[in-house]
């Protein structure tokens, strides 16, 4: 029997950033329009078969099932996130630090066991967390400066840029193609699966509740997956 899918721990680390906010679908042959940049949803499906090929020694280690719409999913997500991250450093003069160029470094090791052809994007979205998080801290520092607060903590730092992500998107549209089946909820682009999701009325077991949601979500994906034909699969 496969088992659930390696990728679990890899999409969590990749897309556990928020997303402020996104609205509309995009045109026919976009996949995604964030703020001035365009996306193609060519640009999505290569950068998604790359992926899949550079986890593709881990899912045949794990003999697992992957459904090629996750891996696009991911890829969205990323994409997305990093023209964000690029606009608003963009509209503050922020250059990225040296924290995201050692995340890069750190990347691009771990892409050199990788098929050449798949290395670039995967240095790119691996490292597009480290980009999002090094954007929010300056731009954040820089806010708070302006507002008289000259020796922010990280924390504040964080969130002051949280906040200028926010604002920056309620007055620049994200549209998405809806064939990708992600949407904006509470913060965060996430997967549309209302049908494996469910309330959570006592606070006190919220984290159980969530943990046993994400279990079926993933009994649920592998099933599916193992139903596609190999066109649609990542490994498997």
């Amino acid at each position: 029997m496969s088992k659930h899918r390696p990728l679990t721990a890899v999409a969590s680390a990749l897309c556990a950033l928020m997303l402020s906010g996104c609205a509309g679908s995009a045109s026919p042959g976009v996949g995604a329009k964030v703020g001035d940049e365009t996306i193609g949803t060519s640009r999505i499906d290569d950068v998604a078969q790359n992926l899949c090929t550079a986890f593709s020694e881990q899912i045949a280690a794990e003999n697992a099932d992957v459904a090629l719409i996750e891996i696009r999913q991911i890829a969205v997500r990323l994409l997305v996130q990093g023209a964000q991250a690029e606009q608003i450093a963009e509209d503050y003069d922020v250059t990225p630090s040296g924290v995201y160029q050692n995340a890069v470094g750190d990347s691009t090791r771990a892409a050199s066991a990788m098929p050449e052809e798949v290395r670039e994007d995967y240095i790119e979205l691996a490292s597009t967390p480290a980009l999002v998080a090094d954007v929010e801290s300056q731009v954040g520092r820089s806010k708070l400066a302006d507002e008289g607060i000259a020796e922010p903590t990280a924390e504040q730092a964080a969130q002051a840029g949280a906040d200028v992500f926010a604002t920056w998107t309620a007055s620049n549209e994200i549209d998405l193609d809806p064939k990708y089946g992600l949407e904006v909820k509470d913060g965060t682009l996430a997967s549309v699966d209302t049908s494996l999701s469910f309330a959570v009325s006592d606070g006190a077991r919220a984290g159980m509740a969530n943990m046993a949601a994400e279990a079926e979500r993933e009994a649920a994906m592998a099933d599916y997956a193992r139903s596609l034909p190999a066109s649609q699969r990542c490994g498997g």
